[in-house]
């Protein structure tokens, strides 16, 4: 007898059993089932393993619909009453808390069901960890051992870098966590809550070593490399400057072409500041980007208008974002140097410590990376949601990219 397309569960989403683990899937999940349904047939049904294995390709219970020719509805219900119960009873989630089917998907990564997987660029995904909310910021330590990510969830989570196990969880803020920053000896960590609270934290035991400052809520804060000065941009156009430890204020920078400083950097050779915003006067339009030499805090030339800035660690090229606009520049004589254009939102970027590419996160949930010369090096895919943080390591070749849903990726990436 011929076996008839039921049968053969996973067509037509034969991906799912590339990608995924899927026979072992399909146990856990029988037994799952029986969990959360102890009177109802034993094992997944034909049309379980199909809709299942329609959500490990990445498709939604729409497209799944219009694949297998059902109601998009049917199969809406059918999810809600069958997989997505089963799952939540696999990954140990409380009843009825997955309501979005790219959670699935998710939890069943962070799981360890998910094979490792190779892109086309030879990237590899060695892990996906897991907030209970956005990501909002990412740093990893210049050693190269930890990984530290801030969220909507108001906790600050330190895991392995190399082997993603959660090895704290910092819960000394009651808003969203905006920066995470190790100091150069991998010793202590800075965060910076929504509410404005900065705080320095020991790494090896989670204790609070101190509140370093408290600032507006829409100020903007920023570190210098060798861990010596605060950078706070203020809502009145200025950025003050303090010693980070003895918080002594040490400068007041004057002369910015706005009312909203939203980002800051400082170069790594300490003879430079650049800030971006908003200004208020011209309708909230973005504020011409503004450099300061330091320590004389003259300014000493504008850009273009961006919301993102960063500065290259040979101190010699400004990488700025806005919207979907990519635009790097010469710090020593304001020349533009390349202009790209991503075709999709932009929602956050890093550049790379050894100074060679620079990744910027896209609201299509994708990761593009690009060399200093403008060049479009890769763009990594595996993010559900849009990419709201990155992490690059200190040797280029570990990329971490954290996302609105909650989910941090960790991306080996080819030399």
């Amino acid at each position: 007898m011929t076996p008839s397309n039921l049968d053969r569960p996973e067509e037509p989403f034969t991906r799912a059993s590339r990608d995924w683990d899927i026979e072992k899937l399909y146990s856990d999940l029988a037994n799952a089932k029986q969990e959360f349904a102890p009177h109802t047939r034993r094992g997944l049904t034909p049309v379980e393993k199909r809709h299942l294995c329609g959500l490990l390709c990445g498709c939604s219970p729409a497209e799944i619909a219009a694949l297998l020719n059902k109601q998009i509805k049917g199969v809406e219900v059918d999810l809600s009453k069958t997989l997505y119960r089963y799952i939540e009873t696999l990954t140990n989630r409380p009843r009825n808390a997955l309501k979005n089917w790219r959670d699935a998907i998710d939890w069943l990564d962070i799981a360890g069901y998910k094979k490792q997987l190779k892109t086309s660029s030879g990237a590899t995904l060695k892990a996906t960890l897991q907030h209970s909310d956005s990501i909002l910021s990412a740093a990893i330590s210049p050693d190269g051992q930890f990984l530290a990510t801030g969220s909507h969830d108001s906790t600050v989570k330190v895991w392995s870098l190399h082997s993603g196990e959660l090895l704290r969880t910092i819960c000394g803020h009651s808003t969203a966590v905006l920066l995470v920053a190790f100091s150069p000896a991998s010793k202590t960590l800075l965060t910076r809550s929504r509410a404005g609270t900065v705080k320095l934290w020991n790494l090896q035991n989670g204790e609070l070593l101190k509140r370093l400052a408290e600032v507006h809520r829409h100020e903007s804060v920023a570190v210098s490399p060798d861990w010596q000065i605060l950078a706070i941009g203020t809502t009145r156009g200025t950025v003050k400057l303090q010693h980070l430890n003895s918080g002594q204020l040490l400068q007041v920078l004057e002369g910015y072409q706005g009312d909203d400083i939203s980002a800051i950097a400082l170069s790594p050779n300490g003879k430079m500041l650049v800030a971006s915003g908003l200004n208020a006067a011209s309708g909230f339009c973005r504020a011409t980007v503004t450099l300061w030499e330091l320590p004389s805090g003259e300014v000493r030339r504008t850009f273009g208008s961006e919301n993102y800035v960063a500065i290259t660690p040979d101190s010699k090229i400004l990488v700025s974002y806005g919207y979907k606009n990519l635009a790097l520049w010469n710090l020593q004589t304001g020349e533009l140097l390349h202009s790209m254009e991503t075709g999709i939102r932009i929602t956050s970027a890093a550049i790379s410590p050894d100074g060679k590419y620079f990744a910027v996160g896209c609201f299509d949930g994708t990761v593009r990376l690009w060399n200093l010369g403008g060049e479009l090096l890769q763009s990594l895919e595996g993010n559900s949601g849009p990419v709201s943080a990155l992490a690059i390591g200190h040797l280029g070749e570990i990329l971490v990219s954290g996302s609105e849903n909650g989910t941090v990726k960790l991306w080996q990436l080819r030399s």
